[in-house]
């Protein structure tokens, strides 16, 4: 079974417009997540799916891989799973890391894809504890509550008994995504404005695994300055 990444890049970011070619301490923020995901042991490639000239001309400028799905898409996911008959060849397992996440941890990665591959979940996603009230209170912060069996309940942007904090990163059996892709948006994915609601409120099963290292993401252009500071205390 082999495991691809897809990093999902548009230009038209309502907060940070032309955000994938934003500069963080002189290297781009879509390279950045582009050289941080292919540091992954257990992915066998990574590509950015992207709808834009200039994000694409800037992948092949530092040697990366790209596609370009045709048509309008709802979420990232949606343009992920428009990407696949785009690949070089076929994948089991697809991973979305966020295009705006340069911190992301590789070691959470290869866990995404570790419990696809060793359980053979619908999809895996991470979460860490809740740190301070401010981040239960946050709609910012996306809260999410499993059951015993580590599988996700539920996700909501408002406060939640018993949640932890979710972590971004999404793993899919590649025909679960296309399953996914193939329905219309659910009625609580559009109250919550959460895309991982459609395939638990249309049964599919979602493995949480846990982290102890979330990642800082990059939603508007104030957030570089955070970003860069903490790569200069890693280095």
């Amino acid at each position: 079974m082999k495991a691809v990444i897809v990093i999902p890049a548009r230009w038209a970011s309502s907060r940070f417009p032309g955000k994938p070619l934003a500069m963080i301490a002189g290297v781009s923020l879509i390279q950045r997540v582009y050289e941080r995901a292919a540091r992954a042991k257990r992915a066998s490639a990574v590509y950015v799916a992207t709808d834009d000239d200039r994000i694409a001309d800037h992948v092949a400028s530092f040697g990366g891989r790209f596609v370009r799905p045709e048509g309008e898409f709802q979420s990232g996911t949606d343009r992920i799973a428009a990407s696949l008959d785009l690949l070089s060849e076929n994948y089991a397992q697809v991973i979305n890391v966020q295009g705006d996440e340069p911190l992301i941890d590789i070691d959470s990665i290869d866990a995404v894809i570790e419990v696809l591959q060793e359980t053979g979940a619908d999809m895996a996603t991470l979460a860490s504890r809740l740190e301070h009230d401010d981040e239960r209170q946050s709609r910012d912060v996306v809260k999410v509550v499993t059951a015993l069996s580590g599988d996700a309940l539920y996700f909501s942007r408002s406060p939640l008994a018993g949640a932890q904090r979710h972590v971004g990163l999404y793993g899919y059996q590649a025909s679960v995504l296309k399953s996914l892709a193939a329905l219309a948006p659910s009625p609580l994915e559009l109250a919550e404005s959460l895309e991982q609601l459609r395939a638990l409120q249309n049964g599919f099963k979602i493995r949480v695994a846990q982290t102890t290292r979330p990642h800082l993401g990059v939603d508007r252009p104030e957030d570089v300055a955070r970003v860069e500071h903490e790569l200069a205390e890693k280095q």
